[in-house]
């Protein structure tokens, strides 16, 4: 009889590894530029990223994106634009929006623009992703201003209340998640829908001492989003009050569906004047920007 053949056990097949798509991307969007379909390409990346690609930066007009401004002068001067994120791990589409939303604030980007937008992973030197986006169509703002900001409010002033919002989002306060109001700017007329919850813990104190940006004032900040109510904080960046309850009546704009009282108020008060609000969800961990009304942005919780 033939003997019986031993039963081989199935062949592990090894993972085949992912070709890096970087190249590729950024010839993609450069040809997209060039044919006019996209005005600039917006690329959400690391330094060293930039550093490495340093020779595709002649071929279209590029924005950098970034966690820091180290870059070398070439690099800087070779570019129309450099925005600074902070240093979280946001999603690919989180990275892009709040790129888009700070280089709106700076006037690097504009309403009118046709963005060709990369990006990759958090913290990794590499790009995966390739949007097309129109900034007119995708923020409603555009719908009733052509700017994210008024007189009222300092862009840095905006980017760094932003900012402080996210790190509430990512963090919590103690392993608790934390929900939070911010309104910035018009204090004159927010003041007139405001009153306070509680006695204003930033009563009293010099105008230098309670800066927002003042990055000794970031903790501060934090410990009294577990207070009920809203920060008012003044165009220049000073705060003017904590825990403060808005009434500003219903907004006209109806809002996305499961969206509470804090968002009811942020999108009130930016209806009936010219501030502009920035909340996080305490369920979520998603910051949403406020503005006429409307919510202009949502970016949702860093990883």
């Amino acid at each position: 009889m033939p003997e019986k053949e031993q039963k081989r056990k199935p062949r592990r097949e090894e993972p085949e590894e992912i070709a890096d798509p970087t190249e590729a991307l950024l010839n993609a969007a450069c040809q997209l530029v060039k044919q006019g379909t996209g005005r600039s390409i917006l690329v959400c990346a690391e330094p060293q990223l930039f550093i490495a690609l340093q020779e595709w930066l002649p071929k279209a007009p590029f924005i950098l994106a970034t966690s820091s401004h180290s870059l070398p002068e070439e690099i800087k001067s070779a570019i129309k634009g450099l925005i600074e994120l902070p240093v979280l791990r946001l999603p690919r589409l989180g990275q892009i929006k709040l790129a888009i939303i700070l280089g709106m604030a700076q006037g690097i980007i504009h309403s009118d623009d046709t963005l060709v937008c990369l990006a990759g992973p958090p913290h990794v030197n590499r790009l995966d992703t390739l949007l097309l986006l129109k900034v007119r169509d995708e923020f409603e703002l555009f719908t009733v201003s052509d700017q994210l900001l008024t007189e009222h409010v300092s862009p840095e002033v905006f980017e760094q209340v932003l900012e402080l919002a996210i790190q509430i989002a990512a963090e919590g306060r103690e392993g608790k998640p934390l929900g939070a109001l911010f309104v910035v700017g018009d204090y004159e007329n927010v003041s007139k829908y405001a009153t306070q919850l509680v006695l204003n813990p930033f009563k009293g104190y010099d105008e230098t001492e309670r800066n927002i940006l003042d990055p000794r004032l970031t903790e501060t900040v934090k410990e009294f989003c577990a207070i009920d109510g809203a920060f008012l904080i003044r165009g220049d960046g000073v705060i003017e009050a904590a825990g403060a309850f808005l009434h500003p009546g219903f907004p006209h704009e109806d809002l996305p569906m499961g969206l509470g009282a804090r968002h009811a108020a942020a999108a009130g008060i930016t209806a009936v004047t010219n501030a502009i609000a920035i909340t996080v969800s305490a369920s979520t961990g998603a910051v949403r920007v406020f503005r006429s009304g409307r919510m202009v942005i949502e970016i949702e919780r860093p990883g």
